[in-house]
Parts: structure tokens; sequence; C-alpha cells
């Protein structure tokens, strides 16, 4: 038995149920009152003075059927009559089981096409959370160490050169490219399926910028990266301000994304910078507190800029 929780094919079965109990009793009833009337008119044949005494039982069927006819033979007659009733019965069994069968498909078709609707719906609800997010940026940010004291001058200096020679090349390959720095490089963009190109150049831009500047000078330059996506376009400050905070979270040479970031990056079928979750991270403020779902690209960033190189 198939079970279904669709009330109004309960409600049908239960009918057709009823329906064909109805029939199946009348079947009996009439197979029975066969079987008596004949019984009846082969006594009544033997026997005249059984008539005598239960015709009034029996007569009034027959004569209803037999109406012109007052012969014995209508009992006998009334029992042929009654079993070949069975016959439209039993059609009527057939034709209660067709039509509870084209009633169940009916509904059946109905919560079918409901279904198709609802994950219609559903799928719509789907993309929409995907279609929200609508832009993203990656952040580049650089550290120094050396043996000799790096002086705030000399990592701003540094700090433009390399963003500058990143943004010439990005700008020449992107035209319509925004990118930015100040403490930070900063390209923001609407285009995800740019991302891979994007974030490639960076990177290898960066680790021939990094190979020529360490093999000239005693100086190691640690590069952190992070990719954020919004639903609501972020400032320059702002994207900058959450650059800031992950880096305080000691997230140091690392590559790392968003949640949000890579929530759309997979939607959108890209897995070669996707990353793996890391978890849920906490910066506590003066009096409030920011919260960072993030996932790492790469663990040991400048490891994958010299493998690049």
């Amino acid at each position: 038995m198939i079970h279904t929780n669709n009330l109004r094919v309960i409600e049908i079965r239960n009918f057709f149920k009823k329906v064909r109990k109805l029939i199946n009793l009348s079947i009996v009833l009439l197979a029975f009152l066969s079987f008596v009337y004949l019984v009846y008119w082969t006594a009544v044949m033997s026997d005249e003075m059984i008539l005598e005494y239960s015709s009034k039982y029996f007569s009034p069927l027959a004569t209803l059927i037999f109406q012109n006819d007052s012969s014995l033979e209508i009992y006998r007659s009334t029992a042929f009559v009654l079993a070949f009733l069975i016959i439209p019965f039993g059609f009527m069994y057939y034709l209660a089981d067709k039509i509870e069968e084209k009633l169940i498909q009916r509904e059946n078709k109905i919560d079918e096409i409901l279904e198709k609707n609802r994950e219609k719906q559903e799928k719509i609800n789907s993309l929409m959370q995907y279609d929200i997010i609508n832009s993203y940026s990656i952040c580049l940010s650089l550290d120094y160490e050396s043996e000799k004291i790096v002086t705030e001058e000399t990592r701003l200096t540094l700090n433009k050169v390399i963003f500058q020679k990143i943004k010439k090349v990005l700008n020449k390959t992107f035209l319509n490219l925004k990118v930015d720095f100040g403490e930070v490089l900063i390209v923001t963009s609407f285009d995800f399926d740019k991302y891979d190109a994007i974030y490639s150049i960076i990177l290898k831009t960066l680790a021939k910028i990094i190979g020529v500047i360490e093999s000239k000078y005693e100086l190691k330059i640690i590069p952190n990266t992070f990719s954020d996506a919004y639903v609501n376009n972020k400032t320059l400050s702002q994207i900058e301000r959450s650059n800031y905070e992950i880096k305080k979270l000691n997230f140091k040479n690392r590559a790392l994304s968003s949640a949000l970031f890579s929530k759309k990056y997979k939607y959108l079928n890209h897995n070669k910078y996707a990353g793996i979750p890391i978890g849920e991270y906490a910066l506590f403020k003066d009096s409030s507190t920011s919260t960072y779902e993030l996932n790492v690209v790469y663990k040991n960033l400048s490891q994958t800029l010299a493998s690049i190189s």
C-alpha cells in the first residue's frame, strides 16, 4: 500500500473503500437471494402446499420483477435475474476502482505541480541569497622583517613602490578594475568571474617583486591577503578596517577569505582559491565585538609565492 499525507487522497480512498464494501455486500446478498429463490422454486414445484404458506414472503419481489406472470416459473426467473444482476454490480466494483485511480492520479498530479512550484520557489529564494552578494574586495598588506630597524618611512616607501607596481599590472590587464592603496592595497570589483585571474596576477606580480627586493636587501617581506564579499558595498575605509582587524587576530603570512565570499565563490563553481573553513573568530573592542568566519587559502603565503616565482 502506498502511504500518503494528502488528506484529499485519504478521503477518496476511504470513500471508495465504503463503496466497494457496499457493492460486495450487494453481490453477496444477490447471490444469496438467487440461491434461495432457486431452492424455493424447486420446493414449490414439488409441493404446492409450500406456496400457500410462504408465497407472501417470496411473491412481492417476484411479482415486482414479473408483473404480468402468475406462474410458478417467476420464482426460477427471479433467481436467474438476481444472479444476472451480480454482473453489473461486478462491473460497478471495477468502475469504482478505475474512478478511484483516476481521482488519486489527479490529486497526485496536483501534488506534483505544487511540489514543483515549491521547489522552484525554493530555488529562486536560494538563488536570491547568492545574487544579493554583488561585490568583493581583495586586500593585500605587507609586513617587513630585518636585522636592522625598518623605519616607518621605509615601510611606507616600500608599500608604495610594490602597490604601484601591482596596480599598474592590474590596470593594464583589467581596464575598468578599481585599485586603491594606502596602508594596504585594495582591489574591488563586481565581476566574480574574473576573481581567479585578478588574484593570480596579484600573486604572480607580488612574487616577482618580493624576489627582487629580498635578493637585493637584507629584508624579508611577509604578505597577507584577505578576500571578502558584500551584500551592501563597503567604503575603502571599512574594507581597510576589516583587513586590519583580521591581522589583529594574529593571522600573518596567510591568504584568507570570508565565509560570505566563499559562499558566492563556490556557488559560481570556482574552486581554485576556495579555501578551507577554519572557524569563527571574535575581536573584542571597547564596547563591541567583531566576528569573522574565515577560510584559509594558503597557510604559508610566502612559501606559495616562492614556488610561483
